[in-house]
């Protein structure tokens, strides 16, 4: 299974390539994240580090991953870009993939996810906030 497929349950053309040849016999089939296959990595940042940005002259592009409810539930850092993990593959076109990015979701693996697919997609600055929101210190946003 390709890592669109992985990471948004769909299809994509990787999906199409053959499947990867079984392990050699008792040994177990190795397993990993989808973003660990995906060959780029989004830099982890600590949320001081984050905060440091958010309040800084040059704020980067903060996007949350979380899908509606969460953000209903628990709201968000405040001027933050909403599109949800499994809607990024089609509204990529609407972030500035020379901007930094700092991604975020709830605890960070979703996140981590979507930093990769942005990697990938060309975007040149991608940051995870490691933690997500859940490590987050900074303001927070209920939506009304």
């Amino acid at each position: 299974m390709g890592f669109l497929s992985r990471l948004f349950g769909g299809k994509d053309d990787a999906a199409k390539e053959k499947a990867a040849p079984a392990p050699p016999q008792g040994q177990p089939a190795k397993s990993s994240p989808a973003w660990q296959d995906a060959g780029a990595v989004p830099q982890e940042l600590a949320a001081t580090e984050v905060l440091e940005m958010y309040l800084g002259p040059s704020r980067p592009v903060f996007l949350d991953v979380r899908e509606n409810e969460e953000i209903e539930a628990s709201g968000m850092i405040p001027g933050a870009v909403h599109i949800s993990m499994h809607e990024i593959q089609g509204r990529t076109d609407e972030l500035d993939a020379n901007k930094p990015v700092v991604v975020y979701c709830a605890s960070g693996m979703r996140s981590m996810d979507v930093g990769a697919f942005l990697l990938q997609q060309g975007f040149s600055n991608v940051s995870n906030l490691n933690g997500g929101l859940n490590a987050w210190k900074g303001p927070i946003e209920k939506k009304k």
